[in-house]
């Protein structure tokens, strides 16, 4: 699972990366003044034009493929009842995967996902403009890598940053005049630092991702063929981007020796492999088959959404000509939904709209039997 967030991470970076480039201030800190907040809709709750004095702001970055995120959400929900009187709760969606559209593209999928939350996502929410105003003016000066992310601001000034579960005791530390902000300005500029010198050693990445975007398989080859094979992260991300330029040229027999190389060095990688193999359209049934089997490990690992993995799991079996089985594993995947969906497990990555889907995947499935 450590793996799996390292690798969650090194994805975050290059939306970092590539924010950077039409970025509009350089640095941003605690004890800093509060950026504005800029948006292409608010889709939730009621705007608001300026920083109230003596009010509490909490600031809160996400995105609907971002699990950790939208755990967070029900507790902020709580929060926002709980501060009413002191403190407006804002959600701010970005990095939604939008390839060459513009980010207001991603509008009806966000509001759709918003209004599927209900009463777990109850507090203010907006969605950033096609100018990426709130990722360039907010986390990228504040060197925040990775989402969720919260600031807390408090008479225009920025006087937390850090993870939405500990925004409560810092609110509450503040009310009682407990906070010591000077210790929490040096906690974060090391923290900072840190991340700094991390974008700053992953942006060798950065051609090869372009290359990779714009299919110049052998340039993206030529590239990782040149990077650090000692250094872990850097290890990592080599791999991945071998894997997907061996199955975007239908090297499957390569893609498929390599994963396994890959594998006997962490298994938790499977889920990666798994998944590129599923994306992948016209492989053989071998190959699809073999991402079922990855998937099927991952049921009984820590922290799995299962509904999500047994709805994979049906598609590589529906991709491999085997229909009723995956018939069986789609019929799996919306009892699980069902289930987790009325125990309020998954909160986000599980909604009616998620199990309507499945329904819907369900259908098509048995349609191609008649």
């Amino acid at each position: 699972m450590k793996n799996l967030k390292k690798m969650m991470l090194l994805s975050a970076l290059f939306f970092v990366l590539h924010s950077a480039i039409g970025q509009n201030r350089n640095s941003l800190s605690i004890g800093d003044d509060a950026p504005e907040i800029k948006y292409s809709k608010w889709i939730k709750g009621i705007p608001i034009s300026t920083y109230e004095k003596d009010r509490f702001y909490v600031v809160e970055f996400w995105a609907t493929w971002c699990g950790p995120c939208k755990a967070a959400m029900p507790h902020l929900s709580t929060l926002a009842k709980k501060y009413k009187d002191n403190a407006t709760f804002i959600g701010v969606n970005i990095w939604e995967k939008t390839g060459d559209k513009p980010y207001e593209s991603s509008l009806p999928a966000v509001t759709q996902f918003v209004k599927s939350m209900g009463s777990d996502m109850d507090y203010n929410v907006v969605v950033d403009n096609n100018d990426h105003f709130m990722v360039n003016n907010w986390m990228v000066p504040a060197s925040q890598m990775g989402i969720p992310s919260t600031f807390l601001i408090k008479d225009r000034k920025i006087i937390w940053i850090g993870h939405p579960m500990k925004v409560d005791s810092i609110i509450m530390a503040e009310m009682n005049g407990k906070y010591d902000i000077q210790i929490a300005m040096q906690q974060f500029e090391l923290a900072k630092a840190k991340n700094e010198a991390l974008k700053a050693k992953f942006a060798i990445l950065t051609p090869i991702e372009k290359a990779i975007s714009s299919k110049d398989y052998q340039k993206a080859t030529t590239l990782l063929s040149s990077l650090d094979q000692y250094d872990p992260d850097i290890k990592l991300q080599k791999n991945y981007f071998t894997l997907i330029i061996l199955l975007a040229q239908k090297k499957e027999d390569e893609a498929i020796a390599f994963g396994n190389e890959w594998l006997k060095d962490n298994s938790t990688y499977g889920s990666i492999v798994a998944t590129e193999l599923l994306k992948t359209d016209g492989l053989s049934k071998k190959a699809y088959l073999y991402s079922a089997e990855l998937n099927k490990k991952r049921l009984n690992l820590s922290g799995t959404i299962t509904p999500l993995v047994y709805s994979e799991i049906a598609a590589a079996y529906q991709k491999a000509g085997e229909n009723q089985i995956a018939i069986d594993m789609q019929e799996l995947a919306v009892k699980e939904a069902e289930n987790a969906f009325k125990a309020k497990k998954y909160i986000g990555s599980i909604t009616n709209e998620t199990i309507l889907n499945f329904k819907d995947t369900l259908l098509r499935y048995n349609g191609k039997l008649q």
